[in-house]
C-alpha cells in the first residue's frame, strides 16, 4: 500500500483527509513570539480575531524536513507520494525532498503547482488512485495528470495583506489600495497571474463565476470553493457556478490560516480540474 502525505497549505477539508487516509503535515505561523501548527493549534476564527487586532504582523514558515520524516515514518507504509504547494511560493517541496532522501522506504516528491484546493485536488486524486489500488507510479502520474488540468481563480478584498506577505509590490498595492480596486488573479506555472482589474466587490465575483464557468464549459468538473471569513459569499459562488456546469464533486473550505495570513480575510476562490 502506497501512503499519501502533503502540507497543510493543500488546504484539504479535515473529513476528505482523514476519510482518503491523508497525512497533512502542518505549516507554522507565526505571531510575535507565539508559533502556532497550521490547522492544529489555532482555528480560522481564533486566527481572524487576532489579525484584526492589527498589533502583530503575522507570518508563515514551512515544515522542517524533520516533520516530513515524522509522518513519512508515522504512515507505516515503504513507500509514499508527497505533494507540497507551489514550490515557487515556498520552501515546502525542498523540505520534503530532503526528508524524503533520509527516509529508508521509496518517496516521489511531487511539486502541485498550486495551493489551497488547487493543491488539494491533485493530493486527493493522488489517494483516490492508491484506494483503487494504484502503484507508487501510477498514483504520481495521476497527481501530475490532475495538476496539468487544474485551475484557480480567486479575488481579495484589500491588497494589504499581500502586500505585507511580498507578494506584490508595495506600489502595486498602494495604487490598488487609493484606487480600491478588486483584482481576480489566477494561479499558473506556480505564480500568481493578474485576470482582470474590477472597480467593485461584486463585479470581481462576477468575473469568477464567469471564468469558471467558461473554463469548464460542458465537461463534468470537480471544484471548490474555497474563502477566508466569507462563508456566505463562497455559497453563493458556488450556487452559481453549480446552477451552469455539470459537477462531479463540490466543496466550500475555509481556508487555512497559513493560506489566510497572506490573503487577509474576504479572500474568495474556485478551484477546479474536469474529466476527460
Amino acid at each position: 500500500m502506497v501512503a499519501i502525505v502533503t502540507d497543510s497549505a493543500a488546504n484539504l477539508p479535515s473529513q476528505m483527509a482523514r476519510d482518503l487516509g491523508i497525512q497533512v503535515v502542518p505549516m507554522y505561523l507565526k505571531f510575535g513570539d507565539r508559533v502556532y501548527r497550521d490547522g492544529v493549534d489555532l482555528t480560522p476564527a481564533d486566527f481572524y480575531r487576532l489579525l484584526a487586532k492589527g498589533k502583530v504582523a503575522a507570518s508563515t514558515s514551512t515544515p522542517s524536513p524533520g516533520d516530513y520524516l515524522q509522518a513519512f515514518e508515522r504512515s507505516g507504509h515503504g513507500e509514499l507520494v508527497c505533494i507540497t504547494v507551489a514550490s515557487s511560493m515556498s520552501s515546502s517541496h525542498q523540505q520534503a525532498t530532503a526528508a524524503a532522501s533520509q527516509f529508508s522506504g521509496r518517496v516521489e516528491v511531487l511539486d502541485s503547482g498550486g495551493a489551497s484546493m488547487a493543491e488539494g485536488f491533485v493530493v486527493a486524486e493522488a489517494a483516490r488512485a492508491v484506494a483503487a489500488g494504484a502503484s507508487l507510479e501510477a498514483a504520481a502520474e495521476r497527481a501530475r495528470a490532475v495538476s496539468a488540468r487544474t485551475k484557480l481563480y480567486g479575488t481579495v478584498d484589500t491588497f494589504e495583506f499581500l502586500r505585507r506577505s511580498g507578494r506584490v509590490t508595495k506600489l502595486q498595492a498602494y495604487a490598488a489600495t487609493m484606487l480600491d480596486i478588486k483584482p481576480v488573479f489566477g494561479f499558473a506555472g506556480g505564480e500568481i497571474v493578474p485576470v482582470s482589474r474590477s472597480r467593485t466587490r461584486r463585479r470581481a465575483l462576477d468575473l469568477l463565476v464567469e471564468n469558471s464557468v467558461r473554463d469548464i464549459g460542458r465537461r463534468r468538473a470537480h471544484l471548490a470553493v474555497f474563502h477566508a471569513d466569507a462563508e456566505a459569499v463562497a455559497a453563493e459562488i458556488l450556487a452559481r457556478i453549480a446552477g451552469r456546469v455539470e459537477l462531479v464533486e463540490q466543496v466550500t473550505v475555509e481556508v487555512t490560516p497559513v493560506i489566510g495570513a497572506h490573503t487577509g480575510p474576504g479572500l474568495v476562490g474556485t478551484a477546479f480540474f474536469c474529466d476527460g
